[in-house]
């Protein structure tokens, strides 16, 4: 394909070639957030070959290329992606470590604008431009510089309601998700979800990481801080301390004073109308009934 556009988080994103030797095919976890929709939110014009950056450019976030494995996080490699300001342009310099044919890519934003370009180094001349890390760098800025929050959290929708469900590494996410699930919920997603307020209400939309995704959203109407316990307690958290906690587990780039007000006004207005509690559960479809008395 010459382009093609994709919705996530209710953006409309347009991707188009702008090199005639190139074609653009996204993979399997993209293929659902597919649309036809004409007149996209933001457009990224994709061209081939080795990218050079602006030699103003000033590096301000890195990143080193890290692995979990069991809990324990290992550095594989000191150099994955590093974000660059260079006047009004971000521009973000990474490494495509998954891809056996792209080696290197450059995606220049334009905070002001809904154009922005990305130069991928290849061999090929079919490429995908949300290849790991793109499809997670693309997708946060796009929500931090339009005042969303992109969370590592669980969110389902079950009995009329929408429940997100956020931690530390290890504190149930996955788990509540598979719980909700064998009871005939909707799990929005159990990785990485996005935060929006449309229309009066706010929303929660899975993002496009497991292979077989179906786009899904959901209304939000309550989050709980988890973690694992000896039994089903929720108690309700104050807005300055709930801030700070779903802070916590937010993807985040905090070099920019922008970007960190765009994210601490969004949380303010978040945790002022939506309620916040801890809860601790244990893996049984107790909590469930628990959560629909306590909501």
């Amino acid at each position: 394909m010459r382009s093609y556009s994709l919705k996530i988080g209710g953006y409309y994103i347009l991707f188009t070639a702008t090199d005639p030797s190139l074609t653009l095919q996204p993979e399997e976890p993209q293929i659902s957030f597919l649309t036809s929709k004409p007149d996209p939110n933001l457009v990224i014009n994709v061209t081939r070959g080795k990218p050079e950056m602006p030699r103003k450019a000033t590096p301000v976030f890195s990143a080193p290329e890290v692995e979990e494995i069991a809990g324990v996080r290992k550095e594989i490699s000191p150099y994955f992606w590093t974000v660059y300001s260079a006047g009004k342009k971000i521009i973000i310099r990474t490494t495509l470590p998954l891809s056996n044919h792209l080696r290197s890519a450059i995606l220049t934003i334009r905070p002001e604008k809904n154009v922005w370009d990305l130069a991928i180094d290849c061999d090929s001349e079919s490429v995908n431009p949300l290849s790991y890390p793109l499809d997670g760098l693309i997708i946060y800025y796009l929500t931090a510089l339009n005042g969303d929050i992109l969370i590592h959290a669980s969110g389902v929708f079950y009995g009329s309601k929408g429940y997100l469900f956020s931690g530390r590494s290890g504190c149930g996410k996955s788990t509540i998700a598979e719980i909700f699930d064998k009871a005939g919920a909707e799990v929005v997603h159990d990785d990485r979800l996005i935060i929006r307020r449309t229309d009066n209400r706010y929303m929660i939309y899975n993002t496009p990481v497991y292979n077989n995704e179906v786009s899904r959203s959901a209304p939000l109407d309550s989050i709980y801080l988890i973690s694992h316990g000896t039994d089903n307690i929720s108690i309700p958290v104050a807005k300055a301390e709930a801030l700070a906690l779903i802070m916590s587990n937010c993807i985040q780039h905090n070099w920019s004073v922008q970007l960190i007000g765009n994210m601490t006004g969004a949380l303010h207005r978040l945790v002022s109308t939506i309620p916040v509690k801890r809860l601790a559960f244990t893996p049984s479809s107790d909590v469930i009934r628990y959560i629909s008395k306590d909501d």
